[in-house]
């Protein structure tokens, strides 16, 4: 059989499209736990409950199983215009203590809010709420950094997350230009 460049290409589309939703399945929020037919199963386990309007921040890896990072904006994103940004951290797990700090690319400066914590004896699925203030310098899709450090019986480790910006230009560059008023007729040159 003779594959053409456009099989190929779409032979290479769906292996990678199916690549992508295997790596996918493992994302399930942790604690599902799977009972045989016919067996009691315990109450289902509390999941923390956050703000309908917040976003999850993207973790590297499979770390948002142990800890997850949810965020919302206080609004658009404008150059020169600062920006609120309310934060809420999900541990997963019992913790002895958490600690968090953000960090923005050049171009989106955290004014407020960089570090977080340590917190300490944090409870499994309750949210810490934080909040941070963000002055975004030009426009651009900017990631925010967030490091977050847990302690607990296993030891410590740091787990990094992103949180997507993009930032839109000035109020004054998007305004309508205003057009030029005409001058009433000088009744001289009539």
């Amino acid at each position: 059989m003779f594959l053409t460049t456009r099989r190929v290409f779409a032979l290479i589309t769906l292996a990678v499209g199916n690549a992508c939703m295997l790596a996918a399945c493992d994302d399930a929020p942790p604690g599902q736990p799977q009972t045989a037919p016919g067996t009691k199963s315990a109450p289902p386990p509390k999941v923390a409950q956050v703000a309908k309007d917040m976003g999850a921040a993207v973790s590297a890896g499979k770390t948002a199983t142990a800890i997850g990072v949810h965020f919302a904006l206080g609004k658009v994103p404008t150059v020169g215009v600062a920006l609120p940004m309310e934060i809420a951290i999900v541990p997963h797990r019992k913790f002895s203590n958490v600690e968090a700090h953000f960090e923005g690319p050049d171009g989106l400066t955290v004014t407020a809010g960089e570090d977080f914590g340590p917190r300490d004896d944090v409870e499994n699925e309750t949210p810490i709420q934080h909040q941070l203030v963000l002055l975004p310098a030009r426009e651009g899709v900017y990631m925010l950094t967030v490091a977050v450090n847990t302690v607990s019986e296993e030891g410590d480790e740091t787990r990094i997350f992103s949180i997507p910006v993009i930032v839109g230009p000035s109020e004054a560059a998007s305004a309508p230009a205003e057009k030029p008023k005409s001058s009433p007729a000088d009744p001289a040159t009539n």
